[in-house]
């Protein structure tokens, strides 16, 4: 009886520890990153007060689409280069860092102004995500093919800025549209309470049962 419940104590920490240390997801259908979703969603548009969501950027702005998006869309126009090292950082216009994301996601078009270098999205937890829009320029292993306007994110860990720059492709610049850029504020730890809680208790049983 000991021993069952050492190792029933054991399995609980496991999965605790699996359940914080969980691996990068990326997503490349919009509905099942919205249903993996369950935090606060900041948006990124024009005006700004439609989201907490801000960005710097070296020549990037708001204007209209010049590919695929629908022209009454206000989406985000970018363009950067390996040689230029432009660099475009979005994070929480409140400067909140004890309120982190832990995902993003948005509808990206790389079609404007051909096929270029593709981009390489970088987080500040360590994690870096290439993706392209073309096969032909090289874009294979190790990139995420992406096709005009279509929709990429990611769950993760904890992070708090996406940075975009240019991937390491053969081509020229990569010029890009953005639409619908989000990002998720980690959710409460509530269920993690609740579960050291628990575990909690079950050290305690485990620790009479010991002593009986």
């Amino acid at each position: 009886m000991k021993r069952l419940f050492l190792l029933v104590f054991i399995a609980a920490v496991s999965a605790l520890s699996i359940q914080v240390a969980s691996a990068s997801t990326v997503y490349t259908d919009y509905s099942a990153w919205l249903a993996a979703t369950s935090g606060d969603h900041d948006p990124f548009g024009k005006p700004q007060d439609l989201g907490e969501l801000s960005a710097t950027s070296t020549v990037g702005v708001f204007g209209a689409p010049r590919g695929v998006f629908p022209a009454n869309t206000n989406v985000w126009n970018d363009r950067v280069t390996i040689a230029g090292k432009e660099v475009t950082t979005f994070f929480d216009g409140d400067g909140d860092a004890n309120n982190p994301y832990y995902a993003f996601g948005g509808f990206w078009d790389l079609s404007p102004g051909g096929y270029g270098q593709g981009l390489m999205l970088s987080l500040d937890n360590g994690d870096v995500f290439n993706i392209c829009g073309d096969a032909v320029n090289g874009c294979g292993v190790g990139n995420y093919l992406v096709a005009d306007g279509s929709f990429f994110g990611v769950v993760t860990s904890d992070f708090t800025t996406l940075s975009v720059t240019a991937g390491a492709l053969s081509g020229s610049a990569e010029t890009y549209d953005l639409s619908q850029l989000d990002m998720v504020h980690t959710p409460e730890p509530s269920s993690f309470l609740l579960l050291g809680s628990g575990l909690a208790g079950l050290a305690g049983v485990i620790k009479r049962r010991l002593r009986a």
